[in-house]
Protein backbone atom coordinates (compact mmCIF):
# COMPACT_ATOMS: atom_id res chain seq x y z
CA UNK A 1 0.00 0.00 0.00
CA UNK A 2 1.86 3.39 -1.24
CA UNK A 3 1.45 6.57 0.80
CA UNK A 4 -1.59 8.05 -2.11
CA UNK A 5 -3.57 4.88 -0.60
CA UNK A 6 -2.78 4.80 3.13
CA UNK A 7 -3.79 8.77 3.72
CA UNK A 8 -7.72 7.98 2.88
CA UNK A 9 -7.39 4.48 5.25
CA UNK A 10 -6.09 7.05 8.35
CA UNK A 11 -8.29 9.56 7.38
CA UNK A 12 -11.80 7.08 7.52
CA UNK A 13 -10.40 4.93 10.56
CA UNK A 14 -10.16 8.48 12.02
CA UNK A 15 -13.49 9.46 11.06
CA UNK A 16 -14.53 5.65 12.55
CA UNK A 17 -13.41 6.44 15.55
CA UNK A 18 -14.93 10.08 16.00
CA UNK A 19 -17.94 8.16 15.39
CA UNK A 20 -17.63 5.54 18.12
CA UNK A 21 -17.15 8.28 20.00
CA UNK A 22 -20.96 9.64 19.96
CA UNK A 23 -22.67 7.24 22.53
CA UNK A 24 -20.99 8.01 25.62
CA UNK A 25 -20.88 11.75 24.45
CA UNK A 26 -24.78 11.25 23.65
CA UNK A 27 -25.10 9.82 27.19
CA UNK A 28 -23.34 12.47 28.91
CA UNK A 29 -25.36 15.19 26.57
CA UNK A 30 -28.91 13.51 27.58
CA UNK A 31 -28.30 14.75 31.01
CA UNK A 32 -27.54 18.14 30.26
CA UNK A 33 -30.62 18.31 28.12
CA UNK A 34 -32.97 20.56 29.98
CA UNK A 35 -30.44 23.40 29.23
CA UNK A 36 -30.47 25.16 25.63
CA UNK A 37 -26.34 24.32 25.68
CA UNK A 38 -27.01 20.75 26.15
CA UNK A 39 -29.63 20.51 23.33
CA UNK A 40 -27.44 22.56 21.14
CA UNK A 41 -24.49 19.96 22.04
CA UNK A 42 -26.66 17.38 21.18
CA UNK A 43 -27.38 18.92 17.85
CA UNK A 44 -23.70 19.79 17.18
CA UNK A 45 -22.83 16.10 18.49
CA UNK A 46 -25.17 14.57 16.06
CA UNK A 47 -24.10 16.13 12.98
CA UNK A 48 -20.10 15.61 13.39
CA UNK A 49 -21.25 11.74 13.80
CA UNK A 50 -22.98 12.15 10.70
CA UNK A 51 -20.25 14.00 8.57
CA UNK A 52 -17.51 12.41 10.17
CA UNK A 53 -19.86 8.81 9.41
CA UNK A 54 -20.61 9.28 5.67
CA UNK A 55 -17.23 10.43 4.81
CA UNK A 56 -15.50 7.75 6.08
CA UNK A 57 -18.68 5.31 4.32
CA UNK A 58 -17.26 6.56 0.99
CA UNK A 59 -13.98 3.96 0.75
CA UNK A 60 -15.82 1.26 1.49
CA UNK A 61 -17.05 1.15 -2.17
CA UNK A 62 -15.40 1.63 -5.76
CA UNK A 63 -18.63 3.06 -7.50
CA UNK A 64 -18.01 6.67 -7.70
CA UNK A 65 -22.25 6.90 -7.94
CA UNK A 66 -22.38 5.42 -4.26
CA UNK A 67 -19.45 7.30 -3.16
CA UNK A 68 -21.11 10.86 -4.06
CA UNK A 69 -24.42 9.69 -2.32
CA UNK A 70 -21.92 9.03 1.13
CA UNK A 71 -20.74 12.11 0.32
CA UNK A 72 -24.06 14.35 -0.24
CA UNK A 73 -25.14 12.72 3.37
CA UNK A 74 -22.12 13.78 4.68
CA UNK A 75 -22.43 17.06 3.53
CA UNK A 76 -25.68 17.08 5.42
CA UNK A 77 -24.05 16.23 8.25
CA UNK A 78 -21.28 18.97 7.87
CA UNK A 79 -24.61 22.04 8.01
CA UNK A 80 -26.01 20.10 11.27
CA UNK A 81 -22.96 20.39 12.59
CA UNK A 82 -22.07 24.12 11.53
CA UNK A 83 -25.94 24.97 12.94
CA UNK A 84 -25.32 23.00 16.42
CA UNK A 85 -21.55 24.49 17.08
CA UNK A 86 -23.36 28.15 15.69
CA UNK A 87 -26.03 27.71 18.54
CA UNK A 88 -23.76 25.77 21.23
CA UNK A 89 -21.38 28.65 20.90
CA UNK A 90 -24.46 31.26 21.28
CA UNK A 91 -26.16 29.33 24.36
CA UNK A 92 -23.27 29.12 26.40
CA UNK A 93 -22.85 30.82 29.80
CA UNK A 94 -19.34 32.14 28.94
CA UNK A 95 -19.70 33.81 25.54
CA UNK A 96 -20.88 37.12 24.70
CA UNK A 97 -24.51 37.32 23.87
CA UNK A 98 -25.18 37.05 19.88
CA UNK A 99 -26.20 40.29 18.27
CA UNK A 100 -29.68 40.34 16.98
CA UNK A 101 -29.78 36.73 18.02
CA UNK A 102 -33.55 35.67 17.06
CA UNK A 103 -32.82 37.20 13.34
CA UNK A 104 -29.59 35.04 13.23
CA UNK A 105 -31.34 31.97 14.13
CA UNK A 106 -34.06 32.40 11.55
CA UNK A 107 -31.55 33.38 9.00
CA UNK A 108 -29.44 30.12 9.82
CA UNK A 109 -32.43 27.94 10.21
CA UNK A 110 -33.35 29.26 6.40
CA UNK A 111 -30.24 28.97 4.70
CA UNK A 112 -29.38 25.64 6.25
CA UNK A 113 -32.99 24.16 4.95
CA UNK A 114 -32.36 25.64 1.74
CA UNK A 115 -28.71 23.95 1.58
CA UNK A 116 -30.10 20.56 2.90
CA UNK A 117 -32.74 20.66 -0.13
CA UNK A 118 -30.27 21.54 -2.80
CA UNK A 119 -27.78 19.07 -1.94
CA UNK A 120 -30.67 16.04 -1.86
CA UNK A 121 -31.83 16.96 -4.96
CA UNK A 122 -28.38 17.67 -6.76
CA UNK A 123 -28.10 14.90 -9.24
CA UNK A 124 -31.21 16.62 -10.64
CA UNK A 125 -29.43 20.12 -11.10
CA UNK A 126 -26.22 19.52 -10.33
CA UNK A 127 -25.84 23.14 -8.86
CA UNK A 128 -23.40 22.10 -6.12
CA UNK A 129 -21.43 19.13 -7.58
CA UNK A 130 -21.30 16.64 -10.46
CA UNK A 131 -19.29 13.17 -9.57
CA UNK A 132 -16.15 13.08 -12.01
CA UNK A 133 -15.75 10.24 -14.80
CA UNK A 134 -13.60 7.76 -14.79
CA UNK A 135 -12.75 5.08 -12.23
CA UNK A 136 -12.14 5.52 -8.84
CA UNK A 137 -9.44 3.98 -6.60
CA UNK A 138 -11.36 1.75 -3.83
CA UNK A 139 -9.63 3.08 -1.30
CA UNK A 140 -10.46 6.94 -2.54
CA UNK A 141 -13.07 9.59 -2.15
CA UNK A 142 -15.32 10.94 -3.49
CA UNK A 143 -14.20 12.94 -7.02
CA UNK A 144 -16.10 15.91 -7.52
CA UNK A 145 -16.04 18.84 -9.99
CA UNK A 146 -17.19 21.88 -8.01
CA UNK A 147 -19.76 24.03 -9.21
CA UNK A 148 -20.99 27.33 -7.43
CA UNK A 149 -23.96 25.88 -4.85
CA UNK A 150 -20.47 24.24 -3.51
CA UNK A 151 -18.27 27.31 -3.05
CA UNK A 152 -21.78 28.53 -1.49
CA UNK A 153 -21.98 25.45 0.70
CA UNK A 154 -18.71 26.36 1.97
CA UNK A 155 -19.19 29.88 2.24
CA UNK A 156 -21.90 29.33 4.82
CA UNK A 157 -19.89 26.52 6.84
CA UNK A 158 -17.41 29.21 7.43
CA UNK A 159 -20.01 31.84 8.31
CA UNK A 160 -21.10 29.24 11.04
CA UNK A 161 -18.12 27.91 12.25
CA UNK A 162 -16.20 31.34 12.36
CA UNK A 163 -19.19 33.12 14.38
CA UNK A 164 -19.22 30.55 16.82
CA UNK A 165 -15.32 30.62 17.21
CA UNK A 166 -15.18 34.50 17.47
CA UNK A 167 -17.86 33.98 19.89
CA UNK A 168 -15.63 32.05 22.19
CA UNK A 169 -12.53 33.69 21.44
CA UNK A 170 -14.18 37.25 22.84
CA UNK A 171 -15.39 34.97 26.15
CA UNK A 172 -11.29 34.05 26.10
CA UNK A 173 -10.27 37.83 25.49
CA UNK A 174 -12.58 38.22 28.38
CA UNK A 175 -10.75 35.47 30.84
CA UNK A 176 -13.97 33.88 30.95
CA UNK A 177 -13.76 30.29 32.05
CA UNK A 178 -10.77 30.48 30.14
CA UNK A 179 -9.51 26.67 30.29
CA UNK A 180 -12.54 25.99 27.45
CA UNK A 181 -13.31 29.19 26.12
CA UNK A 182 -9.84 29.03 25.07
CA UNK A 183 -9.73 25.41 23.80
CA UNK A 184 -13.21 26.15 21.75
CA UNK A 185 -11.55 29.30 20.31
CA UNK A 186 -8.23 27.44 18.83
CA UNK A 187 -9.92 24.28 17.87
CA UNK A 188 -12.81 26.20 15.90
CA UNK A 189 -10.60 28.71 14.22
CA UNK A 190 -8.44 25.04 13.22
CA UNK A 191 -11.78 23.71 11.96
CA UNK A 192 -12.74 27.13 9.61
CA UNK A 193 -9.19 26.80 8.63
CA UNK A 194 -9.54 23.15 7.79
CA UNK A 195 -12.58 23.53 6.07
CA UNK A 196 -11.51 25.89 3.64
CA UNK A 197 -8.40 24.33 3.11
CA UNK A 198 -10.10 20.82 2.47
CA UNK A 199 -12.94 22.43 -0.15
CA UNK A 200 -10.86 24.36 -1.76
CA UNK A 201 -7.64 22.70 -2.29
CA UNK A 202 -8.90 18.45 -1.97
CA UNK A 203 -12.72 19.20 -3.08
CA UNK A 204 -14.51 16.06 -2.24
CA UNK A 205 -11.61 14.13 -1.84
CA UNK A 206 -9.40 13.65 1.72
CA UNK A 207 -10.41 16.08 4.51
CA UNK A 208 -9.40 16.67 7.58
CA UNK A 209 -12.66 19.11 8.57
CA UNK A 210 -14.31 16.54 9.97
CA UNK A 211 -12.08 15.13 12.18
CA UNK A 212 -10.70 18.05 14.16
CA UNK A 213 -14.68 19.20 14.32
CA UNK A 214 -14.78 16.07 16.19
CA UNK A 215 -12.03 17.25 18.54
CA UNK A 216 -14.46 20.56 19.60
CA UNK A 217 -16.71 17.64 20.77
CA UNK A 218 -14.17 15.80 22.66
CA UNK A 219 -13.47 19.29 24.57
CA UNK A 220 -17.36 19.39 24.82
CA UNK A 221 -17.36 16.22 26.70
CA UNK A 222 -14.66 16.71 29.37
CA UNK A 223 -16.20 19.87 30.29
CA UNK A 224 -19.69 18.33 30.98
CA UNK A 225 -17.45 15.49 32.87
CA UNK A 226 -15.40 18.26 34.43
CA UNK A 227 -18.92 20.13 36.22
CA UNK A 228 -20.77 16.98 36.78
CA UNK A 229 -18.15 14.53 38.88
CA UNK A 230 -15.72 17.72 39.80
CA UNK A 231 -12.79 15.74 38.83
CA UNK A 232 -12.20 13.27 35.34
CA UNK A 233 -12.22 9.54 35.85
CA UNK A 234 -8.39 8.43 36.04
CA UNK A 235 -7.79 7.41 31.99
CA UNK A 236 -9.44 10.69 30.69
CA UNK A 237 -7.78 13.15 33.44
CA UNK A 238 -4.63 13.64 30.84
CA UNK A 239 -7.23 15.15 28.75
CA UNK A 240 -8.32 17.74 30.66
CA UNK A 241 -5.21 18.53 31.89
CA UNK A 242 -4.06 19.18 27.98
CA UNK A 243 -6.93 21.67 28.08
CA UNK A 244 -6.08 24.00 30.72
Amino acid sequence: MNVAQLVPVLLATGAVLVVLTTYPYLATAIAYRDRDNGLSYIVFLMGVAVWNGLFAAQVIDPRPIVKGFFFSIATLGAILAGVGWLLFASTASSTPLLPYRGVVYRLVALLAGLEITLAITNPAHALYWEIAGGSADILGFTVIEPNVGYWLHTAFLVALFGTGTILFGRAWRRGTDIRYTRSYAMVGAATTVAIVGSNVFVAGTASVAPLVAGSLTTIGWVQAQQKRYLRLPRPYRWIGDLLQ
